[in-house]
């Protein structure tokens, strides 16, 4: 999944609102309606927010 949030094209800097539209962008338009998927999404949502905030995390620590 690290994999995915890399190729969401979001810098460091962008805001976790920017991180939610760039991962709504990457699932298809079937699986952003389907009620039955709404539990997935949300995990797919949650993680890239984690990735995103490891990534602002590394770049206080040292400063980038």
């Amino acid at each position: 999944m690290y994999g995915t949030y890399l190729r969401l094209d979001v810098t460091v800097h962008d805001s976790w609102r920017a991180v939610i539209r760039a991962a709504a962008r990457k699932l298809a338009p079937h699986a952003r309606r389907d009620p039955a998927q709404r539990e997935a999404r949300r995990r797919f949502y949650r993680q890239m927010l984690e990735y995103h905030s490891n990534a602002q995390h590394l770049v206080r620590v040292w400063r980038l």
